[in-house]
């Protein structure tokens, strides 16, 4: 909002050079009758007004904060999920995924009961939409969460080969379930542990391990079930099952189990992002 309440106010957005015009207009009608003094004013002001819109919308186009940013998508995905409920039945519901795994970008969209619900995350930014209303009873509490987008975008690109994994910090080697594996750290800030778990044997990132003290989750993710695309040339999972293991690996409860049935390259869209 442009605040004009007082003249210093006005002064400090507008500038010297424009009340030195003023001035030396006000001074020459001095001299000159009523009628021109009059109209001189009035240029003047309308100078020093032009001149501090002018700074003000350059200021505001300047300042303007957290201004979305769109990222167009290079994959999208059809996909089946199954949110698994502890009396071991299933909420089942049809998503659509989109990732741009250059850009560290994923988005998930769905029709529900309750609308239509969407998350994205951009790099380390989470931001979800259409659960403003109390989800019905057979519903899953919340279809997205920071952790649970993370933990499908690193499932999906880090089985798929998608993301560089040689620049990240490599751990000591652990054994999980009769293999051994490399942890990997990806650029991944504040909160929950996020490592990549890089299999010796078939030299390829297959698990994602996640765990977030503060609200005590511990995750591991598996991508599997690796087809080869001929469209984007590379070997993409198409099954992503979620595990909880809090109480270890050898209890892990499948949670969530995400069935890819269409992966394709996505085409150009000029719409933005929300």
């Amino acid at each position: 909002m442009l605040n004009y309440s007082n003249d210093s106010a006005l002064r400090n957005n507008a500038g010297p050079s424009y009340f030195n015009v003023l001035r030396i207009a006000v001074i020459n009608t001095e001299k000159r009758g009523d009628a021109m003094r009059s109209s001189m004013i009035v240029w003047g002001v309308w100078v020093v007004l032009a001149g501090f819109l002018s700074v003000g919308c350059r200021q505001i186009q300047q300042n303007s904060p957290g201004e979305s940013v769109a990222v167009e998508p290079s994959i999208t995905a059809d996909c089946i999920v199954q949110y698994f409920k502890a009396n071991a039945s299933a909420y089942i519901t049809h998503q659509e995924h989109r990732f741009n795994p250059s850009e560290k970008f994923f988005q998930a969209v769905s029709t529900e009961p309750i609308g239509i619900v969407q998350c994205s995350l951009h790099g380390d930014v989470f931001t979800s939409s259409g659960l403003k209303s109390k989800p019905l009873s057979d519903l899953p509490s919340s279809f997205w969460t920071r952790n649970l987008a993370a933990a499908v975008f690193y499932g999906f690109c880090g089985a798929g080969g998608l993301i560089e994994t040689e620049a990240m910090a490599s751990g000591d080697t652990i054994k999980i379930e009769g293999r051994w594996f490399r942890p990997l750290t990806p650029e991944w800030s504040g909160g929950p542990k996020l490592k990549l778990l890089y299999a010796l044997d078939s030299k390829q990132v297959e698990l994602v391990f996640l765990e977030d003290a503060q609200n005590g989750l511990t995750w591991l993710v598996r991508g599997y079930n690796l087809r080869f695309d001929k469209e984007l040339s590379t070997r993409l999972p198409r099954t992503i099952d979620v595990y909880d293991i809090r109480d270890g690996i050898a209890s892990k409860e499948l949670m969530i189990r995400f069935d890819y049935q269409d992966i394709q390259k996505a085409q150009t869209k000029s719409d933005p992002i929300q």
